[in-house]
């Protein structure tokens, strides 16, 4: 049997446009197996988009129910998508997805995903207008994340990237950026993380290719890393969101297993028993 699965998927109990019932039957219709909630853990009030305590409440109570309703059709899973500021442990939760989305300096913090206008002022005020030490700056936030937090996926480990598709503010190939970026990957890589490739800013038209870059991809075939294929689904229309091109883009690099999230945890499954 093949597999198809996604494993970051956002609801309307946080900014998603969808509820967890209608995301499952946009999943059967697309043939996905395996359908995992992460929506983005209370952090309120630094987060807007993150789910209050009531509405995550509310969301574990709607995906437990779901996974019993649903077991002899699809299989889904609890998440999280942790913010880096906002730890927490949930022993009924299936898996979580860790993700750097501020950067902070003092008692300043700016989201580094939501607008280029705030991405520069990251790069103006918190490192001098210098973005090879925002780069190195963004890198050590996620390493520092690895360190003190669990968790199991490394959410869009080069976010850094959102608004440089075509290279506005660093090249991709750059040593300066790279050698931050691998150091990252390999302290993940170490630690037995998961890594995702994300589409989902190309959902949302800020990128034409998914996360991450070419050269860190093939970085982290070549050193064995694990991976996943994720669409970080807002609108269920797009919940398989270039997952072929992700599979053939895992191919090439050299990718021969990703993971699959099973009642057992994860396991490696050849590339070639998923679908698009």
């Amino acid at each position: 049997m093949m597999n198809k699965q996604n494993l970051h998927t956002h609801t309307s109990y946080d900014h998603g446009k969808d509820n967890v019932e209608e995301m499952i039957q946009a999943a059967l219709n697309k043939g996905f197996t395996t359908l995992g909630f992460s929506g983005h853990g209370t952090n309120k009030p630094l987060a807007r988009t993150s789910m209050s305590a009531e509405n995550q409440a509310a969301y574990k109570k709607d995906i437990l129910e779901a996974k019993e309703k649903y077991k002899d059709q699809i299989h889904i899973f609890l998440g999280i998508e942790q913010d880096s500021m906002a730890p927490f442990e949930d022993e009924d939760l299936d898996y979580k997805i860790g993700s750097v989305h501020y950067m902070k300096q003092g008692d300043q913090i700016i989201p580094i995903d939501d607008s280029i206008a705030q991405f520069e002022q990251i790069r103006d005020d918190f490192y001098d207008g210098d973005i090879q030490k925002m780069v190195e700056g963004y890198y050590q936030s996620v390493e520092d994340m690895m360190d003190t937090q669990t968790f199991d996926i490394v959410g869009h480990v080069d976010l850094i990237s959102k608004f440089n598709e075509h290279e506005e503010y660093f090249p991709f190939e750059a040593d300066w950026y790279l050698e931050p970026a691998k150091k990252c990957i390999r302290k993940g890589i170490d630690m037995g993380k998961i890594f995702e490739m994300n589409t989902g800013a190309i959902a949302r038209k800020n990128r034409e290719t998914a996360y991450p870059s070419d050269a860190l991809l093939k970085y982290m075939a070549d050193h064995h890393a694990k991976l996943v294929i994720n669409t970080d689904c807002h609108d269920r229309n797009y919940l398989d969101c270039h997952i072929d091109e992700c599979l053939n883009r895992a191919k090439k690099a050299g990718f021969t297993h990703l993971m699959k999230l099973t009642d057992e945890g994860f396991i490696p499954e050849p590339i070639e028993n998923f679908s698009a």
